[in-house]
């Protein structure tokens, strides 16, 4: 279901652009669909954070009015998302052998991107969202395993109770250093989260060997909207993140911050969790696509083991609607 979704949106959205505008030189508008899962890297996994999707709509801003700013690009995004956890596998239905609360979490987003001309990112996203039965985690997983002639997952019976979230992130990334040839940078990506459903920060280093586009005019940094030609020319790049992360608060695993009853099944949390990824990312003009692999240490206290997942996104860059 996901997947004929995922076409028929680029279909409709290939339409409405029209084919007058194929050769449109402003692609000031970006349509980007991720759909994470730890199938894609392990059909025999099924487990924890173990499907998501999220669609993005991005928007080009006019440039700023100052000729020294030096503020390149500022792009506005609205995000619909959902993300479905699970314990060890989706198909546990005794409460005493769950190692992971089930629960979905449902949200809507928007953002700000800022981009400079020193390579240095600010995004601001706020979100709110719910977990609990209101975020459709057991029918959308239910839903899949049909679509897919997979197993029929039972214990959802046992999942979080509901709770409204609002969620701030606030995310940095600025170049450190870059070869001549323009074939390896590094840059730093310190980042924070604060809200009822996850509060807490991580810093990480990204590393990119390839062919690189500049952080204003990169997927790395969802940049890649614009005018100028130095936002066409392709990319193509291996990348991986090493990045630590401080957990304060996770609400899909301990239940709602602000609720009694969080559930029937909850645990604490790892404070301290390494996560670790790496991909390869292409981009061309109206294009982009990517995959990437997420390894992340023990988050939850319980038997649970560290968690791994794979993510596939594609985007398409378009001119006036």
């Amino acid at each position: 279901m996901k997947i004929f979704l995922s076409c028929a949106l680029f279909i409709i959205l290939f339409n409405f652009t029209g084919t007058n505008k194929l050769f449109a030189q402003d692609y000031k508008n970006q349509f980007l669909e991720t759909i994470d899962n730890d199938q894609y890297i392990n059909s025999a996994h099924d487990r924890y954070y173990t499907e998501g999707t999220l669609l993005t709509f991005s928007h080009l801003m006019d440039k700023p009015k100052n000729a020294n700013s030096k503020l390149v690009k500022k792009i506005i995004e609205f995000q619909l998302g959902q993300q479905i956890y699970t314990p060890y596998k989706a198909n546990v239905p005794l409460e005493s052998m769950q190692d992971r609360p089930f629960t979905g979490y449902l949200y809507a987003g928007a953002a700000i991107n800022w981009l400079y001309s020193d390579e240095s990112q600010l995004h601001f996203n706020a979100q709110i969202g719910t977990i609990g039965p209101a975020s459709l985690g057991h029918y959308i997983q239910t839903q899949f395993h049909a679509d897919f002639g997979l197993y029929s997952p039972k214990g959802w019976q046992y999942q979080l109770n509901n709770e409204p979230g609002l969620n701030l992130y606030l995310d940095y990334k600025k170049l450190l250093y870059r070869a001549d040839g323009n074939w390896f940078d590094i840059s730093a990506n310190p980042d924070a989260w604060l809200g009822n459903t996850f509060t807490g920060a991580s810093a990480g280093l990204i590393f990119r060997v390839g062919q690189l586009g500049k952080l204003f005019q990169s997927a790395i940094t969802n940049s890649r909207v614009g005018t100028n030609d130095g936002d066409k020319k392709y990319e193509l790049y291996f990348f991986t993140e090493p990045q630590a992360n401080y957990v304060a608060y996770n609400a899909t695993i301990e239940g709602g911050l602000f609720i009694k009853d969080k559930g029937p099944v909850t645990f604490g949390i790892y404070h301290y969790v390494y996560e670790q990824q790496f991909g390869l990312q292409f981009a061309a003009a109206r294009w982009s696509a990517a995959y990437t692999v997420f390894i992340k240490s023990r988050e939850v206290k319980s038997t649970a083991l560290g968690d791994q997942w794979g993510s596939i996104n594609i985007a398409y860059r378009f001119g006036k609607i």
